[in-house]
Formats: C-alpha cells, structure tokens, sequence
C-alpha cells in the first residue's frame, strides 16, 4: 500500500462554512499524494459536529482552547513526525489550491530546502499576485519584493530561493522542523512564519518560492478584514516580539526610528479614518508586545 508522502493541516476556528470549502478544494486535487489533518482551534461554537457531518472520514481534532496559529500548527506537526510523515503542508482555512499546487510543489523538494510556497493569488482577482516570495531588508529587516498587487506577468515566472515566506501555504520539509524547532508559539499569530523563515535559514536551509504552484488567498477572513482590531492588535504584538528578537541581524537603531515612525503613521490613518477600535487595538498590541518577558521566551531546541 502506498504511503502518502505529505500531511495536509488545516485549521479553523470559528468558520466551518469556509472550512469546508478549502477542505474540498483539497479533495479535488487529482491523485493527490496527501492525506489531511483538520484541526478545529478550540471553537467553542458548532464547528465541530459541522465540519464532522460535511466531512465524514476528515480526521479532525479538536482542541479545547483557541491556542493560536503557531500552537495550533505546530499540534498537526507533532502527529505529521510521529505517523513518519515526511512533508506536511500548513494551509489556511481561507486558501484554495489549483489542481496541481501540491504536485508542482513536491516535485522542487530538496534535503536542503525547508520550505517551499507556492505563489499566492488574490481569490478575488485571479490574476493579481498577494505573494510571491519574499527579501529581507538588510538593516530594517522588513519584508520586501513580494509582489503584493501586482499583476502576474513574466517578471514573477520563475522559482527562486527567497529569504521570507508566509504560512498562508507551506509545505514544509519535517527533518529541518526537527532540526531547527516549530513555529514559535509566543507569536499566537502573525510573524511566526517570518521568525521561522530566518531560524531556518541560519541553520542552512533554503527557502523556495515554487512559481508555477498556484494558490488563491481569500484574504484576513480569520480575523474579520485587513484593518480589523483583531488582525491590528497581533500584527502590533508580534511585530514588537519579532523585531525585538532579531534586531540584531540589521542595525537596531534604523529599526526602532523605521518602527515608531510606521507606528504613527498607522495610527494617524486610522484615526483620520474614523478607526478608533482598531488605532487602540493597535496601541494595546504594540504595548503588550513590548511588556511580554523576553526571558520566558521558548528555546526552540530540536525535536
């Protein structure tokens, strides 16, 4: 009996509906060498017997709290190592792939290459590029050259090995996980995947954006839109604990100026537009950020 060669895991919280749309979308991969993981992130609402009775023969855990992105991923990484998996791929809920994404994806897997992203297209506009890989800046260490907006055209054709990229779609290689670590569950969510992508590459890894592997990003569903509190507030929270952690690599004091002066600008956008609930979703985030004890942060040993 062949064995799949990936686990494919999937989180929800609080969105069956769209849930089993992705899930589905990955059914219909044809000859898909995969099998899934839907992990349900502590809900507490009636996603659990929905996606059950939408999904007979999904495995499905379910957890008892909202732990999280990083904690919630990194609970499918655990069962993908012990069932001697060796790639799983981390999708989100809100994200459909072509036919042949995992197919074109596995067929530029190397033992030297930790992650592979397929490139990522707005659901909306087919079309139009929301991610293609990313640069780090060299003393901000910003994420740069994405080719967030832009139109898909020859200039965005060829895979490449990039120093950044986003736990929208990953397929990850799980003998590098267990070198280098998961993804760090301080973040909760956002730059968990930034953080990993750099940890990974100082142990030697290579990152590879795979550009004819297609995916379509039904855009910050999870956290009600783009300029939501919630999706504010952990952006705010996490950024802090990203650059804080890895200022180092560029030069910190460009950093902190860069940081404050984006910060106001935010903030000055949100208030002039009437945001109030975000601006201090925001403000709390970046806060909060600053105040998390850096000496309780995890070592990210291997497993």
């Amino acid at each position: 009996m062949h064995t799949p060669s990936t686990l494919i895991i999937i989180l929800n919280w609080r969105q069956p509906e769209i849930t089993i749309e992705c899930v589905r979308a990955v059914q219909a991969m044809p000859g898909s060498p995969a099998d899934i993981l839907l992990i349900d992130n502590g809900s507490g609402d009636d996603s659990v017997p929905r996606l059950q009775t939408a999904l007979p023969g999904v495995p499905l855990a379910a957890l008892p709290d909202n732990l999280g992105f990083a904690a919630g991923v990194n609970y499918g990484l655990r069962q993908a190592m012990r069932d001697g998996y060796p790639y799983a791929l981390l999708l989100n809920n809100d994200a459909f792939p072509a036919a042949d994404m995992l197919a074109r994806l596995l067929a530029e897997t190397a033992p030297d290459i930790a992650l592979l992203s397929p490139k990522i297209f707005y659901e909306a506009d087919k079309t139009r590029i929301w991610f293609a890989g990313g640069q780090q800046h060299p003393y901000l260490l910003e994420i740069r050259s994405t080719g967030r907006g832009e139109q898909d055209g020859p200039a965005w054709q060829s895979s490449r090995d990039v120093d950044y990229l986003v736990g929208t779609g990953l397929l990850l290689n799980l003998k590098a996980a267990q070198q280098v670590g998961l993804l760090d569950e301080q973040f909760f969510m956002y730059y968990e995947d930034l953080d990993w992508s750099i940890r990974l590459r100082q142990a030697g890894y290579r990152l590879r954006l795979v550009a004819d592997a297609h995916l379509y990003h039904r855009v910050s569903v999870s956290t009600g839109g783009e300029d939501s509190p919630a999706r504010r507030y952990y952006l705010a929270r996490s950024s802090v604990l990203f650059f804080r952690r890895h200022a180092h690599l560029g030069r910190p004091v460009a950093i902190l100026i860069f940081r404050l002066l984006s910060a106001l600008k935010l903030l000055t956008r949100t208030l002039l537009t009437g945001q109030f609930a975000a601006a201090r979703a925001y403000v709390r985030g970046l806060w909060d950020g600053w105040q998390m004890n850096q000496k309780d942060e995890k070592k990210h040993e291997p497993i």
